[in-house]
């Protein structure tokens, strides 16, 4: 009798466990330091400034299909490298994107639209 008690109780509490672990993702400090740190890096002079990165499967806000703009510099420094890798360990294993690829451009000296403020 006790091993059909522990048999229900475990089937009762595996699937509680397994939803609590998927939908734990990415602390909001994370996301906020990585929302900050993507909206400090926007400045551009020319398109070859911005490249793509990921947005931790819609986590930062902003994104397009799984991509997000920011420019060079940041993208190849430590710090974002940092902050990427706590996402990448937050984030979902597996995500859906779209085929969609983010062209970004250098648009009044700004990797994103509208990210700059007026001084671009």
């Amino acid at each position: 009798m006790r091993t059909v008690k522990l048999a229900a109780l475990l089937l009762l509490t595996l699937p509680v466990a397994a939803v609590q672990a998927c939908s734990t993702g990415c602390d909001d400090a994370t996301v906020g330091r990585a929302v900050a740190f993507i909206d400090a890096h926007q400045t551009c002079e020319t398109d070859d400034d911005c490249v793509v990165t990921h947005d931790a499967c819609g986590k930062i806000p902003g994104g397009y299909c799984g991509q997000l703009a920011i420019n060079r510099q940041g993208q190849a420094s430590p710090e974002w490298a940092s902050i990427s890798s706590e996402l990448d360990d937050c984030a979902p294993d597996t995500c859906s994107n779209c085929l969609a690829l983010l062209t970004p451009l250098c648009t009044n000296g700004c990797c994103t639209e509208g990210k700059c403020g007026s001084g671009g």
